[in-house]
């Protein structure tokens, strides 16, 4: 031992001296790998790759129809397309057709099975009227909790005539309200609207009711005071669905005689209501031109010459007259 250095001697397990152990250091290979400017990936080799067909779809699993004598269970084939007899049980077969398909029904079954489709038929036209008035009276401001209650409300056919007094009611104040504050295209339009409701709830069948001949008046009317204060006079824009129509078309009226004697909607119109409306008319004012006044040339009187008298002197007129003085 020299120095103040030591040795460390490692003996074997059979007493014999071992070889030191070498020093290693462990390195991240990932950094070394990027020390060196070999971490990046390897250049991407797309292959080619060939899609498949989709199959075919399966053909549709025909499943046989097995149709049977409602009243004693026998097996009719060919299935019947009409009404007829059992060949069995002598009974007779009803058949009805709805939505694409043959119902065999016994004659005892009919009149509930009529019955069903009737109350179909009766609850679709419901919907939509309970939806169409309850549309309507949110168009005119009704209240929202009493919309909500009708909706919710079991279908019924009182629910649909309650919708359509919310709407009727509502739209009347509004109506009033307009027209106290002189809002005439509101009124027009509020008034149009619920005279073409209340046709269509009647069939649209020409000619209408006086109710809503009167409602549609009353909104040409009040259409026709929205343009006065503008124009004095109006054109008529016909439609096009008649000889009437089409007849008054561009003609020019006065609204004072409109007011007093209205003409729309047109009688014998086979819309009922027809579309024909009012534009104003603007006319610009007709001003004379004034002429100057030109200065008139003198007149020139041309001289008559005098006759000469046998002894060569001028002729004169003498003027008889009285005497002066007496």
């Amino acid at each position: 031992m020299r120095g103040s250095g030591a040795v460390t001697v490692v003996v074997g397990p059979l007493g014999m001296l071992a070889a030191p152990a070498p020093r290693t250091e462990v390195v991240q290979i990932s950094f070394l790998r990027r020390l060196l400017g070999r971490d990046s990936p390897p250049d991407r080799v797309e292959a080619p790759v060939t899609v498949a067909p989709a199959p075919p779809p399966a053909p549709p699993v025909v499943v046989p129809v097995t149709v049977a004598c409602p009243n004693c269970g026998v097996v009719l084939d060919p299935p019947p397309t009409s009404s007829r007899l059992c060949p069995r049980c002598r009974h007779r077969i009803v058949v009805r057709h709805s939505e694409g398909r043959a119902i065999y029904l016994t004659e005892a079954a009919v009149e509930v099975f009529e019955a069903e489709r009737e109350r179909e038929a009766e609850v679709e036209v419901w919907t939509r009227l309970r939806r169409t008035w309850l549309q309507l009276a949110r168009g005119v401001g009704a209240p929202a909790d009493r919309r909500r209650r009708l909706e919710k409300a079991p279908l019924t056919a009182a629910t649909v005539q309650s919708a359509r007094s919310l709407y009727l009611v509502t739209v009347e104040h509004a109506v009033r309200a307009a027209r106290r504050e002189k809002r005439w295209d509101d009124v027009a339009r509020l008034r149009q609207r619920q005279a073409a409701a209340l046709f269509e709830e009647a069939g649209s069948v020409a000619p209408p009711a006086d109710e809503v001949l009167a409602l549609h008046r009353e909104a040409m009317a009040a259409n026709l005071r929205a343009l006065q204060a503008v124009t004095r006079e109006v054109e008529l824009v016909g439609a096009s669905c008649c000889h009437v129509c089409r007849a008054d078309d561009e003609r020019v009226f006065k609204i004072a005689d409109e007011l007093r004697t209205p003409r729309l909607p047109h009688a014998g119109c086979p819309r009922g209501l027809c579309a024909c409306d009012w534009w104003p008319v603007m006319r610009k004012p007709v001003t004379k031109r004034r002429r100057r006044a030109t200065p008139s040339a003198p007149k020139t009187v041309a001289a008559t010459p005098t006759p000469a008298t046998a002894d060569g002197s001028e002729a004169r007129s003498t003027v008889e007259g009285p005497a002066p003085g007496g």
